[in-house]
């Protein structure tokens, strides 16, 4: 396998914000607890020891306010909604959206009512928590140096944290997925309305039954499925859904204001795990690299904690929740990747008056009052903004926070955070788990749906597992998966998966577990006799099937560097045969007549390797020929207006794979086809149009000599502090950028696409080609877990560990993490230095 740098360390940061020199180690006394005492080690990672748990969660609390204060407060606001107080209402009013729409889900709300219902030990780790960030504030309110500077160059002060806003912090996790699953329902009843059931089901497409992780009955699929075919990517066919139900019937709108409120954002990470068979150090290896919204800082944060006498743990954590979703021991270890539930869904209420005032709610022929609440929003530099709004039994009324959802109807979003089953006590469990049976019974007690892969170290050669977790509703019917569906009866939840019908395994025969957010069941899933529902929108296979090419096709034992550098890995899945599919396309019809570079780019994109690196001139042309095709097929079936929508809020590889469909079989009303006329034709005439404009779009941002042509000239990766525009301070800068949506060192999920279909004024405003793929997606995080040695696992933040540019952690990792290197991460003190 190819190498990975592997740096000793980075340089010894010792000075702290206020000029103090750090000692060694930190004794911070939190108030009414005790002593924790905390360690930054060169690269910035804390380590923190205490003698009992609570006070363990606070001195990991106080580290991480230390180094995230800022981050975790705008985390809390944005859940919350009341970004605006800090912001203002932002251009055209975005940040206020933001806000209302954030007021009306009441996921403060559904925070306190989980918390209230939490186990003892969960809430002594929360309370322990909000002690050491409000120890950490206290202290930096009194320093000379003051809070970070986020806090001081906007001129407020955050409030006290709670044990609640933990809880907060980790539903909003789930929220930023689920969003996009309501986006995509809402689109797909759209589209459908617009075009037809099969439109809407080619271009939204699911990904095949044929690459699922696990079959009907559970059992694990062979890893020769998995492999990345030899010949050309065959398309998925296509199964078309049923049509949306009768209460959307009609032509369905969507306001600008919606079109603005479009989440960019996807879901991808990849996680793996090898056994002691396959490996060189004869134990296994574990891989985590969350993908997260590109964020400055790095959107986890990374740490270990050390309660003597019960156990010691590091790994990564959301800011403002310190549960370990990835995490190791000293005797077992696991990784996390987002398993996509289907875990919301939007009813179409129907209301009527109340006698006594308000309103009512019919459901199943009875009329529900309808609940009222009257928020008052604070602007920053304008008047307050008071708000009503509403929730039915389903749950909040969106309508009253994202103007646009008219067209649809009122709009009741239910979601898995707003019900009494929803837990995150399996968190404080992990940490002292030691084998399997007790990490996955820990496991299946949080609610948000993950794919986690587990290691131990016992025996010979060591073992590994996979166990999908997380509240999976099941419902009266399978529109919901689809659709927003009548509230009115007929679509209720009837409860969730159990335990049991999660899929599971543990020692695989084939030594190897990978999940990269691809399909883990059929459609078809009845492990126990009982069809089971997971989730409709699984990614596409191709970042796992590159995953377990390079495990299952190594010619020597793998080592934690090779772990490394599969993280890094840029070859695409699908690009050369797309590739080849163009080419002989342009065989067939020729170059456009009117672009002078077509020629030079048609040499490139034969030469191409299909590797998407940044310095690639084959990789420029694929990349803006593909995306352009796919923009004028889609465009051209459902309209620019509805495209505008359309681009963000379905994730890209299903466009894709939508794309590749319709390009080995045209069809009306693709590419213009129609009866009577020669679809192979129109479809190559298609791609010789897309290469036209791809040719010209890269001219204008390039400059005309084709040679000069780069993937990273056109895809960049800008550090997007919020306040990198108020201080220099908070600027890294912007560098070419590597990868795409489909490889497993994730290039970004190009939400802003749409933007290519922009009017040239417009286009140029927001960026041009630039802007549209600027990378707004990476690895948060680049881990790989080795326990043999104990000290043996490696590390990189996509930042830094700080988000104060006032300590020398703050970027510390940037430049490494972009240049593949990695750092060891010390486990045991003797280790740390």
């Amino acid at each position: 396998m190819t190498g990975v740098a592997f740096l000793l360390s980075a340089a010894a940061c010792s000075v702290a914000q206020d000029g103090e020199v750090l000692e060694e180690q930190t004794a911070v006394a939190i108030d009414e607890l005790g002593v924790a005492y905390i360690r930054v080690d060169n690269q910035g990672m804390s380590h923190v020891t205490a003698w009992d748990e609570k006070t363990g969660y606070a001195g990991l609390c106080y580290a991480m306010a230390q180094d995230r204060l800022f981050q975790m407060d705008v985390l809390r606001r944005s859940a919350q909604g009341r970004l605006a107080e800090i912001y203002g209402p932002g251009e055209a009013d975005t940040v206020l959206n933001q806000d209302l729409l954030a007021r009306a889900q009441n996921l403060p709300a559904f925070a306190a009512a989980r918390y209230a219902a939490a186990a003892t030990r969960t809430k002594r780790a929360l309370q322990g928590c909000a002690a050491g960030v409000n120890q950490y504030i206290s202290k930096a309110k009194a320093s000379s140096s003051g809070l970070p500077l986020e806090f001081q160059t906007l001129g407020y002060q955050p409030d006290p944290w709670t044990p609640e806003d933990s809880v907060l912090a980790y539903i909003y996790v789930g929220v930023t997925f689920d969003t996009l699953t309501w986006f995509t329902k809402l689109e797909r009843a759209s589209v459908a309305t617009i075009a037809g059931t099969e439109v809407s089901t080619t271009l939204i497409k699911e990904a095949p039954d044929s690459v699922s992780m696990f079959d009907a009955q559970g059992k694990l699929n062979p890893v020769s499925q998995f492999l990345v075919p030899s010949g050309s990517s065959a398309p998925s066919a296509t199964i078309v859904n049923p049509p949306p139900p009768s209460c959307l019937e009609g032509p369905r709108e969507l306001a600008e204001q919606l079109r603005r409120m479009a989440p960019a954002s996807g879901r991808a990470s990849n996680a793996w795990a090898v056994d002691g068979h396959l490996t060189s150090t004869g134990k296994p290896l574990l891989a985590t690299d969350p993908h997260f919204p590109h964020s400055t800082p790095s959107a986890v944060y990374v740490a270990q904690l050390k309660v003597n006498g019960l156990y010691n743990v590091a790994g990564w954590m959301v800011p403002g929740f310190p549960g370990f979703i990835s995490g190791h021991t000293d005797r077992i270890a696991w990784v996390p990747t987002y398993s996509l539930f289907d875990s919301v869904d939007l009813y179409v209420e129907t209301l009527r008056g109340a006698s006594g005032g308000g309103e009512e709610v019919l459901i199943n022929g009875q009329w529900k009052p309808v609940t009222t609440r009257v928020e008052t929003i604070r602007v920053k530099g304008q008047p307050d903004v008071q708000r009503t709004f509403r929730a039915t039994p389903h749950g909040p009324v969106l309508n009253d926070g994202l103007d646009g959802l008219e067209t649809f109807g009122t709009l009741a979003l239910k979601s898995t955070s707003g019900q009494p089953e929803w837990k995150v006590d399996g968190y404080f469990e992990m940490p002292e788990a030691t084998n399997w049976t007790q990490f996955r019974t820990a496991a299946l007690k949080q609610s948000i749906g993950w794919n986690f892969i587990f290691a131990d170290y016992a025996g010979a050669h060591g073992h590994i597992g996979y166990q999908n977790s997380g509240l999976a509703p099941q419902r009266q019917s399978p529109l919901n998966a689809l659709y927003p569906v009548p509230g009115t009866g007929g679509h209720e939840w009837t409860g969730y998966a159990t335990n049991a019908e999660l899929p599971s395994v543990y020692d695989p025969p084939s030594h190897v577990l990978v999940t990269a957010n691809h399909r883990i069941v059929p459609r078809n899933y009845a492990p126990k006799g009982r069809p089971v529902h997971l989730a409709n929108y699984w990614d596409m296979p191709w970042r796992a099937q590159r995953i377990m090419t390079r495990l299952t096709t190594a010619t020597a034992p793998l080592t934690p560097q090779d772990m490394a550098s599969i993280q890094l890995d840029t070859q695409t899945t699908i690009g050369l045969p797309l590739r080849d599919t163009y080419l002989a396309a342009l065989g067939r019809v020729g170059l456009p007549a009117d672009d002078p570079s077509a020629a030079a780019a048609v040499a490139a994109l034969e030469q191409w390797d299909g590797n998407a690196a940044a310095s690639s001139q084959g990789a420029a042309v694929y990349e803006m020929l593909t995306l352009i095709l796919l923009r004028n097929t889609v465009r051209d079936v459902i309209g620019p207006e509805e495209y505008a929508l359309f681009a963000p809020s379905v994730f890209l590889t299903n466009q894709l794979s939508g794309l590749m469909d319709v390009l080995e079989n045209p069809r009306a009303p693709y590419f213009g086809i129609t009866a009577g006329v020669d679809p192979g034709a129109l479809r190559d005439q298609a791609v010789r149009t897309a290469l036209g404009q791809a040719d010209a779009m890269l001219r204008d941002a390039l400059g005309p000599d084709v040679s000069a042509w780069t993937w990273g000239g056109i895809h960049t990766l800008t550090y997007n502090h919020p306040l990198a525009g108020e201080d220099e301070r908070f600027n890294i800068g912007t560098f070419p950028a590597t990868g795409d949506v489909e490889t497993v060192n994730i290039g970004g999920w190009f939400a802003k696409v749409g933007n290519l279909d922009l009017p040239p004024g417009d286009f140029e405003d927001e960026g041009g080609v630039r802007g549209a793929l600027d990378q707004d997606a990476l690895s948060a995080t680049r881990l790989v877990w080795n326990l043999s040695p104990i000290d043996g696992s490696l590390g990189v933040m996509s930042t830094g560990m700080s988000g104060d540019p006032r300590t020398c952690h703050f970027a510390d990792h940037a430049e490494a993490w972009r240049e593949g290197q990695i750092f060891p991460m010390p486990f045991s003190s003797a280790a740390i230095p």
